[in-house]
């Protein structure tokens, strides 16, 4: 069977009918078994993560992976290893409302930026092409949102209901909001500081005013207009 194929078949007979999604069906845009991967699962210590890329994702699972496996793993590695969605048996799936659920997000100006800076212009440069940023929103506003997750609407990334979710953290307030989290599945203060895994920062907070302009603000905002909404992020552009 080609690759074609077979993500064909875990995307509309294979994944749909497991019992997560018998549960919770997913019809959020991008592929089931793209938004599958997001979920990060750890039945003994009682947490489900609802992984979302460009906000600090890797910084989060390998946190987690420190609680979970008791050692430092690349997030590449740890993501891996983690439990998904697709893979929980009736008997955890019935176990999910007692476990802690969360997910962290970020300022929509901000994760688009990243997006593009790390998946587009970087890609540009190596290629030695040219890029540009409204182009790319034009491209999202054209059909392409939901071709990646790493730009697709967080909101469209989660896989459980969002009143359904204990706590959703935000980049902007990591470090309290890590503390947190950690502290909800351990049942106790951190014992070491956060550590902050960078492998694909892209430094987007700091070029904001670099990028966008007025035509690109607008878009931003029409695009992902349920995420503002959703997560309580101020509509204009941060400082």
């Amino acid at each position: 069977m080609s690759d074609f194929l077979r993500r064909i078949t875990r995307n509309r007979l294979t994944i749909p009918f497991t019992p997560f999604y018998r549960r919770y069906p997913y019809r959020n845009g991008i592929s089931i078994n793209s938004a599958d991967a997001r979920g990060c699962v750890d039945t003994r210590l009682g947490f489900f993560c609802n992984r979302i890329p460009k906000a600090a994702n890797s910084t989060i699972v390998e946190n987690l992976a420190r609680l979970s496996f008791g050692e430092d793993v690349p997030s590449k590695i740890a993501k891996k290893r983690f439990t998904v969605p697709s893979q929980l048996s009736r008997a955890d799936v019935d176990q999910i409302e007692d476990m802690f659920r969360f997910a962290v997000v970020r300022n929509p100006f901000t994760r688009t930026l990243s997006a593009y800076l790390d998946k587009v212009e970087r890609r540009a440069r190596e290629a030695q092409r040219e890029s540009n940023f409204n182009e790319f929103l034009q491209g999202l506003a054209n059909g392409k949102l939901y071709s990646n997750a790493h730009w697709a609407p967080q909101s469209s990334l989660l896989l459980l209901p969002f009143k359904d979710f204990d706590f959703t953290g935000k980049v902007e307030s990591l470090d309290t909001d890590l503390d947190y989290i950690r502290s909800r599945i351990t049942g106790k203060p951190a014992e070491e500081p956060l550590k902050s895994f960078r492998a694909n920062a892209t430094g987007a907070g700091t070029k904001l005013r670099q990028y966008y302009d007025e035509r690109s603000v607008r878009m931003v905002l029409e695009l992902f207009q349920v995420d503002f909404e959703l997560f309580d992020y101020p509509r204009e552009l941060p400082d």
